[in-house]
């Protein structure tokens, strides 16, 4: 991490890393799943893969909901505040 940079342009360094990092984890789950195969772990030197399958309930229908004549918003819980932190490169926004 650079030190000596702005806050602003350690966020944006940080999160191509995050990036690269996730791309990189991404592909070394898909090549362990296929070496797994329908094997429920896979050891390495020092740490042991084990795969388990799990299922979650699926989302709501909106759309059903509403066709059946029921209002979704009814049963939502209250919004929350959520902050957004965007980065824009500044030169993009200098205007000639």
């Amino acid at each position: 991490m650079l030190t000596n940079s702005h806050p602003v342009d350690q966020l944006v360094a940080i999160r191509a890393q995050i990036k690269a990092l996730q791309e990189a984890e991404g592909a070394l789950k898909t090549e362990i799943s296929k070496a797994m195969g329908a094997a429920s772990s896979l050891v390495g030197d020092e740490w042991i893969a084990e795969q388990t399958l799990t299922t979650r309930k699926g989302s709501i229908d909106e759309k059903a909901l509403r066709a059946a004549g029921i209002n979704p918003d009814q049963y939502r819980k209250p919004e929350l505040p959520v902050y957004t932190l965007r980065t824009v490169l500044k030169a993009s926004r200098i205007v000639a």
